[in-house]
């Protein structure tokens, strides 16, 4: 027996109803297996709390009276911050005569390196090898500009007392604005990184999709840069890097090797080395993966600028009487995507390749023989 047709109609609209019902229920159930998944992971590789966390390394900063950096005792994924504030095992005081501070940015705090093999590990590792142990302490963090490391030197990091302070320099940060920005120290009460319940999911989704459709990876790039740039007045974009920016990062150089000296420390510098000298070279995509973070340089002036910066540190170098290890030629000719997951940052290969070009330079300046 059959019902009226109004009667058939509202029974199918009850049964598409609970269909949808049951499909939306079904989503939220995958979706929360998906972000329970993820948690548990992160707990067993790097015992990140279930529960609340931080969101990124970048909120692994902290701000107070000596600046800008790694806030003591935090932690994210795999990075985990020390209590003296940087990256690594604690500072070993039987080693501490030997001590090594390795600073700069991103490249030396490490991004896409497996736990434990961004290159200044693999540089004590390195030392220790060559029965030349010291006690190597990772003080880079990520967007960490020269004027900031070098009050970061200043103000906080003379306390422990390094023999050697090593710095990877990032001369590209330089083809934005000048003076560059120091991140000012501020007084009062500083509140550690705070974490906070957010979903887990969705930018590990975000980040896999984009890894899986490089095309949309790169088309949210150029659209990105497009954006960036159509804000800015005609003649904006750089084509090749003005000399006064050069000479800015020139000045800023060495004045941080003063400051090394200064607190007792000897200077070792290192040339900057990108994915864009490699045989094969980083692509076309990669390179405006690099503009994008500096939207006002074309992507052929950053890789010029790299080489006309290199040019300024040896002389600094040989001005002041500083080691420098010029790893910007040292990675030409090799294979660039073995070595870089982006424009400038390693793979576990690559900087396996830096702490071995830095472990002789280190070495000598320790008194070791190698």
């Amino acid at each position: 027996m059959t019902g009226s047709p109004r009667e058939n109609r509202a029974s199918t609209a009850v049964a598409n109803l609970r269909r949808a019902a049951a499909g939306l229920g079904l989503l939220v159930l995958l979706l929360l297996a998906a972000e329970l998944t993820i948690r548990v992971e992160d707990w067993v590789r790097f015992r990140t709390p279930l529960g609340p966390s931080l969101k990124d390394q970048s909120e692994l900063s902290v701000l107070d009276a000596t600046g800008r950096h790694p806030a003591p005792g935090s932690s994210y994924s795999k990075w985990q911050i020390n209590s003296v504030g940087t990256r690594g095992p604690e500072p070993d005081p039987d080693k501490a005569a030997t001590r090594v501070l390795v600073v700069g940015a991103s490249e030396t705090f490490g991004l896409y390196e497996s736990p434990n093999r961004e290159y200044p590990r693999q540089l004590a590792d390195s030392l220790d090898a060559s029965h030349c142990p010291a006690d190597v302490l990772n003080a880079g963090f990520i967007g960490m500009s020269l004027p900031t490391v070098e009050q970061d030197l200043r103000l906080r990091l003379r306390a422990l007392t390094p023999r050697l302070v090593v710095y990877y320099a990032t001369p590209p940060q330089y083809a934005e604005e000048i003076p560059v920005a120091v991140v000012p120290a501020r007084s009062g009460r500083v509140s550690p990184p705070t974490p906070s319940w957010h979903l887990r999911f969705l930018p590990r989704a975000y980040s896999q999709l984009k890894s899986m459709i490089p095309p949309l990876s790169d088309a949210l790039r150029q659209r990105d840069i497009a954006r960036q740039r159509a804000e800015k007045p005609a003649g904006w974009v750089y084509e090749t890097i003005p000399r006064e920016h050069l000479d800015a990062f020139d000045l800023d150089l060495r004045r941080l090797v003063g400051t090394i000296r200064g607190i007792g420390a000897i200077p070792i510098l290192i040339t900057h080395a990108n994915g864009f000298t490699g045989t094969p070279p980083m692509g076309g995509k990669i390179l405006r993966a690099w503009e994008r973070f500096y939207p006002r340089a074309t992507g052929d002036a950053l890789v010029t600028f790299d080489s006309v910066a290199a040019e300024r540190i040896r002389r600094i170098g040989a001005d002041s009487g500083v080691t420098v290890v010029d790893v910007w030629r040292a990675f030409h000719g090799v294979n660039a995507p073995q070595l870089f997951a982006d424009f400038s940052h390693f793979t576990d290969r690559g900087a396996a390749r830096m702490a071995s070009l830095l472990q002789p330079a280190v070495s000598q300046a320790l008194g070791c023989r190698n």
